[in-house]
């Protein structure tokens, strides 16, 4: 595993403010050392927001079933697959999906669509309309993500990733998100209002 990568993850127990700490200055469009840095904040990123997202009663996972990260991002996947190997949340294994089938999204509990995304911002937001309601987080470091009924958004501020969280989004999905992410994050709203 790099080595920042794992860093990040030996501190996530410290809480979100380590990750935005540790977090690397962006050099995207190479692929320098820096470059790959920001992937594995990156994922660092999406590997803790599990961590900080309480599902929905009716959405827990029974005994034996997996936490399952989808990610539409070749960059991204192994760098999330290595950082969940061999871990759990709440006792169920974490798996990482690269390029989920469309037709099983409603298996996923959280969707990343990053950077290198084959799914272009039309389809996107018609997925993300198709979603919307449903108890799967989803994240990207896309411009307009929010905009689109996107609920996370990875951006840089300052030379650092940081979160940016659409409260509407996270309210539709009937999420609730930790107060120690609320409060290092950046909030928005969609424009599309709370609960339908």
């Amino acid at each position: 595993m790099p080595l920042l990568l794992a860093r990040l993850l030996r501190c996530r127990t410290a809480g979100v403010s380590v990750l935005l700490a540790l977090s690397a200055s962006p050099h995207a469009g190479d692929s320098s050392p820096a470059a790959f840095a920001e992937n594995e904040v990156k994922a660092a990123f999406v590997y803790n927001f599990a961590h900080f997202v309480r599902w929905p009663d009716g959405h827990t996972l029974r005994p034996g079933d997996a936490f399952r990260y989808c990610v539409f991002d070749e960059t991204l996947a192994p760098l999330l697959a290595k950082a969940v190997a061999g871990e759990t949340l709440d006792g169920h294994p974490l798996i990482v999906q690269r390029q989920p089938d469309m037709r099983n999204l409603q298996e996923c509990h959280l969707i990343y669509f990053g950077e290198q995304s084959v799914i272009g911002p039309v389809f996107q937001a018609e997925l993300l309309r198709r979603l919307a309601g449903s108890a799967i987080l989803t994240v990207s470091d896309q411009p307009g993500f929010a905009a689109r009924g996107g609920m996370i958004t990875l951006t840089r501020k300052r030379g650092r990733i940081h979160p940016v969280i659409n409260t509407d989004a996270i309210e539709r999905a009937d999420l609730r998100v930790s107060a120690k992410l609320l409060n290092l994050a950046t909030l928005t709203h969609d424009g599309k209002g709370g609960t339908q």
